[in-house]
This record gives C-alpha cells, sequence and structure tokens, in this order.
C-alpha cells in the first residue's frame, strides 16, 4: 500500500515539476482545428488519450482471460466434486 502511495507522489512531484517548467503557450493545427494551449496540457492529454487507447485495445483479451478462468474454476470444482465422491466410495 504504502509503495502505491509512494509512486503516486513521486508521479505527482515530477508531474507538476514537468508542468512548471513547459508553461509555454502553444498551437496545434490538425486538419483544420486549430488549439491554442499550454504545452504541458498538450502534452499531458496525448499521454492521457495514449493510455486510454491502450487499455481499450488490451480490454478484449483480458475479458478473454476471465472467461477462461470462470470456465476453468468450474472445470476444478466439477473435478473436486467428482474426486469427492470417489474417495467416500
Amino acid at each position: 500500500m504504502y509503495s502505491i502511495l509512494i509512486a503516486f507522489l513521486f508521479l505527482l512531484f515530477f508531474t507538476v515539476a514537468f508542468s512548471l517548467q513547459n508553461a509555454e503557450p502553444i498551437i496545434i493545427h490538425f486538419f483544420g482545428w486549430r488549439f491554442e494551449g499550454s504545452l504541458v496540457i498538450v502534452l499531458l492529454t496525448a499521454l492521457a488519450m495514449g493510455v486510454v487507447l491502450t487499455v481499450l485495445a488490451s480490454l478484449p483479451s483480458q475479458l478473454k482471460k476471465r472467461r477462461l478462468i470462470g470456465r476453468q474454476q468450474k472445470t476444478i470444482a466439477e473435478l473436486e466434486r467428482k474426486m469427492a465422491e470417489y474417495q467416500a466410495m
């Protein structure tokens, strides 16, 4: 638990330090769309979008693994039931 808190505080410290050092205004042009904002906002938004896309891309495999684990747990329960029946004989 403390390691997660320490990692979070470490990340928070470097995010704040990064934000303070990269506050210059910039202009982003993308397919006729124009955005004016600070460099840190643009970079952190790009990072957040990357995290979201990564989570969405890994979601199908995670769901597949959960279904497999559920089937395996049912199989284990059935085999344990059969083993208990054989031991009772």
